[in-house]
């Protein structure tokens, strides 16, 4: 009996949405993954980027995967998402190296163990020469965004990000994983604007509808 096959056994590998048993080094099953099939990499407008896209909507099964990635101690399913920003790369990034991910807050680094968008760029990486540039911080407090009212949003990350050192480009990816009101990004967007990058282009693996 091979290794792999006493491994299932004793220790199933289960899907990271329904929780159904599947092959071992899958994400998905293969129910789950038709859900996410054919992106829609919609493009929108937000304060302070040139261009934005979106692999898909917020409001779908997607939401329940970056739920399970974020809040459910599930960081494997960063190899999912990479394979999603792959995509967004060949189609709309192949002129753009280097990557700027928002920053997670101290709080939840310390909850999660690990920081959410970083993860999925090293993942990504192992696919396409990526510079990956951890140039914001996160300063201060704030709540999570996600648990406030859209209308509180952008008054709880205004002046919370600053620039650590300069940048070698002016033409950057910003990525996040999840753009609502768009207040974080454009935060950030701002910033980097004022330390002299010139060109910015958003990345997201959801974008919710306003």
């Amino acid at each position: 009996m091979k290794i792999s096959r006493v491994i299932s056994h004793f220790f199933p590998n289960r899907c990271e949405v329904c929780n159904c048993e599947i092959e071992l080094g899958a994400v998905l099953c293969g129910e789950c993954e038709k859900l996410i099939r054919g992106p829609i990499m919609a493009s929108f407008k937000l304060a302070h980027i040139d261009r934005a896209y979106s692999y898909w909507s917020y409001d779908t099964p997607l939401r329940e995967m970056i739920h399970a990635y974020k809040f459910g101690d599930r960081p494997r399913m960063a190899d999912l998402f990479s394979k999603m920003l792959l995509e967004m790369f060949l189609v709309f990034g192949e002129d753009v190296n280097t990557v700027v991910p928002v920053p997670t807050t101290v709080d939840a680094f310390r909850r999660r163990g690990f920081d959410t968008n970083h993860l999925i760029l090293k993942k990504l990486s192992r696919d396409l020469d990526l510079k990956i540039e951890d140039v914001l911080v996160a300063t201060g407090r704030r709540s999570p965004q996600s648990r406030l009212k859209l209308a509180d949003r952008h008054g709880n990350v205004e002046g919370k990000f600053r620039v650590k050192r300069e940048l070698s480009t002016g033409k950057i990816i910003l990525f996040d994983d999840v753009v609502t009101t768009g207040a974080t990004v454009g935060q950030c967007a701002r910033v980097l604007r004022e330390e002299g990058v010139k060109e910015i282009t958003l990345f997201s693996i959801a974008k919710a509808k306003k």
